[in-house]
């Protein structure tokens, strides 16, 4: 017993100069590991058990030096420039729509402080450690399922939205918001069923279903593609990593040929509704009654400038005549206000944002890490292009939010704990493994070099 208790005390003073304890057992087990091969090595040559030991924990270097070099470097990834992009964004949004409200003498309809309750959402799922999701995975999953069901039989629908009323209190909840963390509850799912090969994909497609189901029962289109679209990215990528541990291509095929039956099904069934959509040589117009909105916002946009505020088409006496600018056409009033430039700033901010996001989260190491951070970039960027090409004027299906920029509380609570989570991922993923994974593909902290112990100080 005295060979291992030598060895764990080292590795426990190691550890007390490290601050960050997350990494604690990777260091452990990394230490253990080169110790237990010098000390074979050294029992190769002759040395007795104990000898052998002492000899290769000194090899180590003082517990104390080793630690404290090893804390410089194994620390949180800060996300600077995510959370810098996160604040851009939510600034934006902040004072895009205090102009709006202003502007259209509805000021006091406006509350900033619920973005001071996002920034703390954001934050509170930023420090919080998202294995938990792995670990309450089906959980997670049944309770999402539960309550968007819950949700939608208790809801009463009033002026297009939908009610729930709890004692004498009640407020307005778009069921279509609930598209937005259907696909984070799916991939959950995914990461719970990859160790069941086959039969894990086949649970997988008969666990897309009820999301489905209760997304076209709402219904919500713009919901329904979200989640039906970014399900299959994150099913067809695990299919590709080949975490059901199954050949990709046999997976690939089982995924795909059913998901374009289904499409092919869908359009014969529905093609006297795709008949409805004209293209007139001035944009889609749709016969639903979209097509007058769409052609409204055309025509408005037409009169912008780059820079400074556009005049109004000669059948619009007023810009108010266009529905709802403060939530659902924001982006269209600023547009004429501010000018196109406004349009460009937040579309770049918005491509930087999600392609540092998607380079983030094919980046991670762990299978948990990425079917955690992958969904939720991908609803952004849905979400994000639905918003743009509605107020646009060529949009087909109806809008979902901008993140944090478009008004709507309940949307910006959603999106800065996914956001939350999806940083959190980005901040401690590296030093996560999943349990089949196997510990050659962990980073080494130490290397042996021509019989010398050298620190490997790698992030």
């Amino acid at each position: 017993m005295q060979e291992p208790e030598t060895i764990k005390k080292y590795v426990d003073d190691v550890c007390q100069q490290i601050r960050w304890r997350k990494v604690h057992p990777v260091v452990t087990s990394e230490i253990e590991n080169h110790i237990y091969d010098q000390r074979d090595a050294y029992i190769a040559s002759g040395s007795d058990i104990k000898t052998a030991t002492d000899n290769a924990v000194l090899q180590m270097g003082d517990a104390v030096v080793v630690g404290r070099e090893l804390d410089k470097t194994h620390k949180p990834q800060c996300q600077w420039t995510m959370l810098s992009l996160t604040a851009v964004l939510m600034g934006i949004g902040l004072l895009m729509n205090l102009f709006i409200f202003s502007s259209v003498d509805r000021y006091s309809n406006f509350h900033p402080v619920f973005f001071i309750v996002a920034i703390a959402i954001m934050f509170a799922c930023y420090y919080i450690d998202f294995t938990v999701l792995g670990k309450y995975a089906m959980h997670i999953y049944i309770f999402v399922l539960i309550l968007s069901m819950l949700s939608f039989l208790f809801t009463t629908r009033h002026n297009g939205a939908h009610w729930i009323a709890i004692g004498p209190l009640a407020f307005a909840f778009p069921l279509s918001y609930l598209s937005l963390i259907f696909p984070l509850a799916y991939a959950l799912l995914i990461y719970t069923l990859r160790s069941k090969g086959l039969q894990g994909i086949l649970l997988c497609g008969v666990g897309y279903l009820p999301f489905a189901i209760i997304l076209l029962l709402i219904p919500s289109l713009s919901g329904f593609i979200l989640y039906t679209f970014t399900s299959l990215i994150v099913l067809c990528f695990a299919m590709y990593k080949q975490w059901f541990g199954i050949d990709k291509k046999l997976g690939l095929t089982i995924v795909l040929v059913p998901t374009f039956l289904c499409i092919a099904f869908f359009i014969i069934t529905n093609i006297s509704n795709i008949a409805r959509v004209i293209y007139n040589g001035n944009g889609f117009v749709i016969s639903n009654g979209n097509g007058f909105v769409s052609s409204l916002i055309r025509d408005l946009l037409s009169q912008s400038v780059f820079i400074g505020k556009g005049t109004l088409p000669e059948h619009m006496e007023n810009i108010s005549l266009l529905p709802e600018i403060t939530t659902d056409y924001s982006l269209v009033y600023i547009i004429h206000e501010v000018g196109f430039i406004a349009l460009f700033a937040i579309i770049c901010v918005v491509l930087l944002f999600a392609v540092s996001g998607v380079y983030k989260a094919l980046k991670q190491k762990s299978v948990l890490g990425t079917l955690v951070s992958l969904p939720i970039i991908l609803t952004f960027i849905f979400q994000s292009a639905f918003y743009i090409l509605n107020n646009t004027g060529y949009s087909l299906v109806s809008y979902l939010p901008l993140p944090f920029i478009s008004y709507g509380n309940t949307s910006l609570f959603i999106n800065a704990a996914l956001i939350g989570f999806m940083l959190s991922v980005f901040r401690t993923g590296k030093i996560y493994t999943d349990r089949t994974t196997s510990t050659k593909s962990l980073n080494p902290f130490i290397t042996y070099t021509d019989g010398k112990v050298i620190i490997t100080l790698k992030r």
